[in-house]
C-alpha cells in the first residue's frame, strides 16, 4: 500500500508542476501577432531568404506560395527547391514564379551518400540564398502577411540567432484530431519557456521545421544542415545545436501567424509523427522506457484508481482523493490547450485515448528505427545508431 501511495503522490506532484508550467507559459510565451500593430513603418531592413524544400507537395504548395506573396516585408527572396517530385509540384511552382519575380524555383540533385533527402535539399537552398536572414519553411505551411516582418523585427531587436514558432495545426482526420492536442500539451505544459530561454541546456528546447528563422552567421556557425546530414529530425536537432554553441534561441507562439495544413489522412499522419518521436529521445531505449513509465503513470494511474473504486466500492480514501485531484489537474491543463489551440473540447474527456495512441506511435517509432524500417516520402531513412 505504501508503494502505491508514493506512486499516486508522485503523479500528483508531477501534474501540479505541469499546471504551474502551463500557467507560467500562458503569461510569458510571446506571440508573433502581438507585434503586428507595433511594427515601425521605416527601419533598416536586411534581405530575407525564404527557403522551401518541396517534394510531391501539389496539395499544399500553391497556398504556401500565395501566402508568401502577400508578405509585407521587403526585401525578400523566395527560393523553392523541387526535390524530384513525381506529381505536379514543379508546374505549380513555375506558374506562381512567373507571376512574381521574388520567387525562384531550382531543381534538386540526387543526395550524396550519407545525406537524408530533406537535409540535402535545405543545404542546396542555402547555397542559392543571398539573405542575411534565412527562413526555412515547410511546403505545407501558410504564413499571415505580417509574420515575416514581426519575426525579423523581434529577432533583430533581441539578437536572436534562431527564432522558431509553435505552429497552429489544422486537423482533418481522426488521428490528427486526437494526437495534435497531445503534441501541443507536451510542449506548452511541460517546457517552462522562461527557463528554457535562459539556460544553455540544449535538451530544454524545441524547434519546428514549419518556421525556423536563422541569422546567416548563426546558421553557418553551427555547420548548416551539413552538420545533421544523416539525422532525420532536422528542426529539434538544429535547435539543440544552436544552444550547444551558446547562441540565442527563442520559441514563440504561432496562433494567427503560422498555420500548418493537414496531412492527406490517418496513415500519413501516423507516419509523420512516428518518424519524429524516437529521435527526440536521442535513439535511446532507456530514455524511451523512462518516458513511457512517466507518461503512462500520469495518464492512467489516477483513472485506474477511480474506475476500480467505482467497480469494487473499495480502496483507500486518501488515495482516491489524490486521484480525483490528479484527474482534475490534467483535465485543466488539457482544457487550456484545447481552448488555446482551437482543438475540440471533447478531446479533454478523451485524453487517456490520446496518450495511449501517442504511446503506440512512439513504440512503433522505436521499433521502426531499431529494425531500419523508417521511410518518408518514399525514401528510406538512413540507419541510425541505437543507444541502450
Amino acid at each position: 500500500m505504501e508503494f502505491f501511495a508514493v506512486v499516486h503522490v508522485s503523479v500528483f506532484f508531477v501534474l501540479v508542476l505541469s499546471l504551474l508550467v502551463t500557467i507560467s507559459n500562458l503569461r510569458f510565451i510571446n506571440s508573433l501577432t502581438e507585434y503586428y500593430d507595433h511594427l515601425p513603418e521605416r527601419y533598416s531592413r536586411d534581405l530575407v531568404s525564404i527557403l522551401i524544400p518541396a517534394r510531391n507537395e501539389e496539395r499544399s504548395i500553391r497556398e504556401c506560395l500565395e501566402a508568401l506573396r502577400t508578405q509585407q516585408y521587403d526585401p525578400l527572396e523566395i527560393i523553392v527547391l523541387d526535390d524530384n517530385s513525381t506529381d505536379s509540384t514543379p508546374q505549380i511552382i513555375k506558374s506562381i514564379a512567373n507571376a512574381d519575380a521574388r520567387i525562384r524555383m531550382i531543381y534538386g540533385v540526387v543526395a550524396p551518400d550519407g545525406w537524408i533527402g530533406k537535409q540535402w535539399a535545405c543545404e542546396q537552398l542555402y547555397k542559392e540564398a543571398k539573405g542575411k536572414y534565412l527562413l526555412f519553411v515547410d511546403a505545407d505551411t501558410v504564413l499571415a502577411q505580417d509574420t515575416v516582418s514581426a519575426a525579423v523585427y523581434e529577432s533583430r531587436n533581441k539578437g536572436i540567432d534562431l527564432l522558431t514558432v509553435v505552429p497552429q495545426r489544422i486537423a482533418s482526420c481522426v488521428t490528427e484530431r486526437i494526437l495534435y492536442p497531445f503534441v501541443d500539451w507536451a510542449i506548452f505544459c511541460w517546457m517552462p519557456m522562461t527557463t528554457a530561454h535562459k539556460v544553455k541546456n540544449p535538451y530544454l528546447s524545441a524547434a519546428f521545421g514549419q518556421f525556423m528563422l536563422f541569422t546567416r552567421d548563426a546558421y553557418e556557425k553551427i555547420g548548416r544542415h551539413s552538420a545533421i546530414r544523416n539525422n532525420p529530425l532536422d528542426d529539434i536537432t538544429l535547435g539543440r545545436i544552436i544552444k550547444k554553441h551558446g547562441l540565442k534561441w527563442m520559441l514563440m507562439e504561432g496562433i494567427g501567424s503560422v498555420k500548418v495544413n493537414a496531412y492527406p489522412g490517418n496513415v500519413e499522419t501516423f507516419k509523420s509523427l512516428s518518424r519524429s518521436i524516437f529521435p527526440v529521445f536521442n535513439y535511446s531505449i532507456t530514455v524511451f522506457a523512462m518516458f513511457s513509465i512517466v507518461l503512462l503513470a500520469v495518464g492512467f494511474i489516477p483513472i485506474y484508481d477511480l474506475v476500480s473504486k467505482l467497480i469494487t466500492s473499495s480502496g483507500n480514501m486518501d488515495i482516491n482523493f489524490i486521484s480525483v485531484l490528479s484527474v482534475a489537474l490534467i483535465a485543466v491543463s488539457w482544457s487550456v490547450i484545447c481552448r488555446k489551440y482551437n482543438h475540440g473540447m471533447w478531446v479533454v474527456v478523451c485524453y487517456p485515448v490520446s496518450i495511449a495512441i501517442i504511446w503506440l506511435v512512439a513504440l512503433y517509432s522505436m521499433i521502426s528505427y531499431i529494425f531500419n524500417l523508417t521511410n518518408w516520402k518514399n525514401r528510406k531513412i538512413i540507419k541510425q545508431k541505437i543507444r541502450v
